[in-house]
């Protein structure tokens, strides 16, 4: 990714929240559940060449969403400033239908609700993206808010 595309997600980052329209079609029905694993079982692992990075490239880190954020804009403006400062590309892992940062343009995988298959819907995206680290969402910008700052 490039400077520019964080930039645009700070360009677009705002407090305001766009009206749910699946609310509006579903006319009172329960959605049926999305996300589930559709990766095939397999007792072997793919070709270390097929997932080779170029030099250079970013290092993803996943972000698990449990419930939607607060203040989603603030989470994103953080990621994006860590995007910018430390060359990571976070990588959404939503385990709700809507988690709000898809608004500002990051990558959001959906993940199945049932523990098992999050689990290993979890391993098979964090294989997938070669993920550094998994950090839980609620506890981003914990430390600025502690300290009040903003």
């Amino acid at each position: 990714m490039t400077d520019t595309f964080w930039y645009e997600i700070f360009g677009r980052t705002s407090p305001k929240q766009p009206v749910q329209l699946d609310a509006l079609v579903a006319d009172n029905h329960t959605p049926n559940p999305r996300g589930k694993v559709v990766f095939p079982e397999m007792g072997i692992v793919p070709s270390v060449a097929l997932w080779e990075r170029e030099a250079g490239s970013p290092v993803h880190i996943g972000i698990r969403i449990l419930e939607p954020p607060k203040s989603v804009h603030n989470v994103s403006r953080l990621l994006a400033a860590a995007a910018l400062e430390r060359e990571v590309f976070p990588v959404i892992l939503s385990r709700i239908d809507y988690s709000g940062f898809e608004q500002f343009g990051f990558r959001v995988e959906r993940i199945p609700d049932e523990p098992v298959a999050a689990q290993a819907a979890e391993e098979e995206i964090r294989k997938f993206w070669e993920l550094a680290i998994i950090i839980d969402g609620s506890e981003i910008g914990l430390w600025s808010q502690q300290n009040n700052v903003t």
